[in-house]
């Protein structure tokens, strides 16, 4: 018999705490046994059952005897309690006398956390004539792996997304209101921030905006009174003359 080809590596995912099945198409041949293996590391040997021996299953470590199991009839290998340390290469080993080398199966498990939620900072504000200008950066305090980021802006005419974590803004007093919100994403979950608010966020915007109106009356209220005036001086110079 040839040798046995080496199934297409398998990509799975699994979340902090959780559990993972490695999944196993055992090829139609007697099985003499299999090892699954971490990294460099044997996780767990298993020989089947023949008319004349009961299985045998012997797992390497034994702080992974509660950890570690497999599914009766494929031997499928099945991780509990897992942790970050558990991403990583995996692979089973499957020996045969039918064969003449063995045949291997690899997997690539990546352990993620569930996110929090996503926290916003607001960048450098330039506020002028009632326009606030700024960005908005979203960023995870921690479990920030492989994280993608989105934006929802609402409140438009037709609400609107935008993919990065940095959001540029522009709003203008006045206009309706709008409120973004972040959503952050990762292979096994996704989070969203607490809403900001385009007329809290941009408060400098209206300030300058009435101290410009406040400014405008006082200019106005100082030339009336200066026009005001003339006439009363012009009286004035005209009285002492005479």
């Amino acid at each position: 018999t040839g040798p046995a080809t080496s199934g297409a590596l398998k990509e799975l995912v699994g979340d902090l705490g959780g559990s993972v099945i490695f999944p196993l198409k055992l090829p139609r041949i007697q099985i003499d046994s299999l090892v699954w293996i971490f990294n460099t590391t044997p996780l767990i040997t298993i020989q089947p059952k023949t008319p004349d021996r009961q299985p045998n299953v012997i797992v390497t470590q034994s702080h992974n005897k509660e950890r570690v199991d497999f599914l009766l009839g494929n031997y499928s290998l099945k991780l509990s309690k897992l942790d970050k340390s558990d991403s990583g290469d995996y692979r089973v080993v499957i020996y045969s006398s039918s064969l003449k080398d063995p045949f291997i199966q690899q997997y690539e498990l990546r352990v993620y956390e569930h996110l929090s939620k996503p926290k916003v900072t607001m960048g450098l504000q330039n506020n002028e004539n009632g326009t606030c200008v700024t960005n908005l950066t979203c960023f995870m305090d921690q479990g920030g792996e492989d994280v993608t980021y989105s934006w929802e802006s609402l409140g438009q005419a037709a609400n609107e997304s935008h993919n990065g974590s940095i959001l540029p803004i522009s709003w203008r007093l006045g206009k309706k209101g709008m409120t973004f919100i972040c959503v952050a994403r990762n292979p096994i979950s996704s989070n969203s921030s607490n809403p900001v608010f385009a007329w809290k966020l941009c408060e400098g915007a209206a300030d300058d905006s009435e101290s410009s109106v406040v400014l405008y009356i006082l200019g106005v209220i100082f030339l009336l009174s200066a026009f005001a005036l003339v006439p009363v001086i012009l009286i004035t110079r005209k009285e002492r003359k005479e």
